[in-house]
C-alpha cells in the first residue's frame, strides 16, 4: 500500500512534466506578435462627398475694429447653412446671425463683445458663476467653454482679443436623445471642430 502511494504521486508529476514540456513548446513554436509601428495613427476621416463651407462675417473691436471671417465645413447633403437678419433659433442683439440646420440639431452662431476690461478668462469665471453645467470645450484646435442653458447647449470659443463667438445648438424636434449628448455627436465634433477665424482685408 506504502509502495501504491510513493508510485501514484510520482506518476502524476512526471504527466505534469510532460504537459508542460509540451506547452513550452507550443509557445516556443508560436511566432511573437508584430511590435506596432511608432507613430501610426488612425486614417484620416474622409470628408463628404458634398462638404461646402459656410462664411460668417462680423466687426470685432472699437477704436481698432476690424472685419473678422468665420467659416466652417459642414456636409450639404445633411444641414443648411445662411446668414440672417431675423428669425434667429434664440434671441440675440446682434443685427445678423449665421444659420447651420439638420435633421438632429441647429446651430446658431453670433459674435460677442468682451465687457470693458474682460478678456475670455474673466468671460469664463463670469459664465461659471450662472452656470454650474460648464465645462471645457475642445474641438480640434478650438478651445473654450460649454454649458446647459434651459434646453439648449451653448458653447463659447474667443476670436481676438475683443470678441467670442457664442454658438447655441438646439434640438429638432423629434430627437429624443438627451440635450447632454449633443456635444458628443460626431457631426458636432467635425463642425466645431472645422471653425477657423481670419480677419478680412
Amino acid at each position: 500500500m506504502k509502495k501504491w502511494q510513493i508510485i501514484a504521486p510520482l506518476s502524476l508529476a512526471a504527466a505534469g512534466g510532460v504537459v508542460g514540456l509540451v506547452l513550452m513548446k507550443k509557445k516556443a513554436a508560436a511566432p511573437a506578435a508584430k511590435p506596432q509601428k511608432a507613430g501610426k495613427s488612425a486614417p484620416a476621416k474622409k470628408a463628404p462627398a458634398n462638404e461646402k463651407v459656410g462664411s460668417y462675417s462680423f466687426v470685432s473691436g472699437y477704436q481698432d475694429a476690424a472685419t473678422m471671417e468665420l467659416t466652417l465645413r459642414y456636409d450639404a447633403d445633411r444641414f443648411g447653412f445662411r446668414v440672417v437678419e431675423e428669425d434667429f433659433l434664440s434671441y440675440s442683439s446682434d443685427s445678423h446671425v449665421a444659420l447651420l440646420e439638420g435633421e438632429d440639431f441647429s446651430l446658431q452662431l453670433e459674435y460677442a463683445a468682451y465687457y470693458s476690461g474682460e478678456d475670455f478668462a474673466g468671460h469664463t469665471e463670469a459664465v461659471r458663476e450662472k452656470h454650474s453645467s460648464l465645462a471645457p470645450a475642445v474641438y480640434g484646435a478650438n478651445e473654450g467653454i460649454r454649458y446647459f442653458e434651459g434646453d439648449n447647449v451653448c458653447f463659447c470659443f474667443p476670436v481676438d482679443a475683443h470678441s467670442y463667438v457664442l454658438i447655441t445648438a438646439v434640438k429638432a424636434k423629434g430627437n429624443d436623445d438627451p440635450l447632454s449628448a449633443l456635444p458628443d455627436y460626431e457631426d458636432m465634433k467635425d463642425i466645431l471642430g472645422s471653425i477657423r477665424f481670419a480677419k478680412v482685408g
